[in-house]
């Protein structure tokens, strides 16, 4: 199948990650079917898509028309075998538990057309894992993406071991064709490519915070002010471009460049990083979430304007 053969997807799950995803294919021109397990669930869902497309409006991302139409391009049920029948792409963004993800990837199979795609948009576990029992191999796939949906641009893109080229290059399409920013991840392993490298950084700098060496607001100052600062214009392999440190002595080099598997295990600190993460935030007032949230994707908005303008201008 090929993009142009994509008339309607579906996303079962209606939750944060489900109801921003829908909103992408939405404001594409989608018609886009969004199921839950209750209408409870599907209005909440519908209240939190009407005020991401008011502060794109606001912010200027979209006119009132598109967001307009984008609502009219999203039907919500409780349907599930309704959105199988009729979905030619369906994402899946339900509760990140194995069992039920094989359970609902069994079910669409069996369900949908034989031409239809189905994808996950799980963090964690593998589509090998997802799709066993599956007969359409050939047409399962990951398609990840970031908190907020919606407004964060890259999405990672993966195959299952089935998976063929035609569908793999489909994902690729479908997610520019929504203007997202495609991120190929070639080899299946938990956690993918970028939640990978973010749960070294959170864990070294959990540790970090353990031990004693910087309190959290200082080390959470320190990511953001410095290569935080940086990373909109490059990542890691940038950096070691751009800091010279290649122009290093080798015997230098040698000893700067020291892997995490080679410093030494610190249990302690692991496990008093572990149970302050169970306690709660660190810095956030939780009855003050929503209100932050509207802050961070208002300035994510702006930064998205500036990074990946709409072709043809604003």
């Amino acid at each position: 199948m090929k993009i142009n053969d994509v008339g309607t997807v579906g996303v079962v799950g209606s939750g944060l990650m489900g109801s921003g995803i829908a909103l992408n294919f939405a404001l594409a021109g989608y018609q886009t079917i969004m199921s839950d397990l209750d209408d409870e669930a599907l209005t909440v869902a519908k209240a939190r898509i009407d005020a991401a497309l008011a502060m794109f409006v606001d912010e200027g991302l979209t006119t009132t028309a598109e967001a307009n139409k984008a609502v009219d391009c999203i039907e919500v049920t409780t349907e599930l075998q309704d959105l199988a029948r009729r979905s030619d792409f369906i994402t899946e963004a339900i509760v990140e538990r194995l069992e039920d993800k094989q359970k609902l990837f069994r079910y669409l199979d069996q369900t949908c057309p034989s031409h239809t795609v189905i994808v996950s948009n799980t963090s964690s576990l593998k589509i090998s894992d997802i799709g066993k029992g599956v007969g359409r191999q050939k047409k399962l796939g990951l398609t990840h993406y970031f908190v907020p949906p919606h407004i964060v641009p890259g999405v990672e893109i993966a195959k299952g071991p089935g998976t063929d080229d035609a569908t793999f290059q489909l994902l690729y399409d479908l997610m520019k064709s929504i203007r997202k920013v495609p991120i190929r991840v070639l080899k299946e392993r938990s956690g993918y490519l970028i939640n990978t490298i973010n749960d070294a950084l959170a864990w070294e700098a959990g540790r970090l915070w353990a031990e004693g060496v910087a309190s959290a607001e200082d080390i959470e100052l320190g990511i953001k002010s410095t290569m935080g600062f940086r990373m909109p214009y490059y990542g890691p392999f940038g950096h070691y471009d751009y800091s010279g440190t290649w122009r290093w002595p080798p015997d230098v080099l040698e000893k700067k460049l020291v892997p995490p598997d080679s410093i030494p295990s610190r249990q302690d600190a692991e496990q008093r990083y572990k149970e302050r993460l169970i306690d709660g935030p660190f810095f956030m007032d939780p009855e003050k979430m929503q209100e932050d949230e509207e802050r961070r994707d208002r300035d994510f908005i702006r930064r998205l304007k500036s990074r990946y303008p709409r072709e043809g201008g604003e």
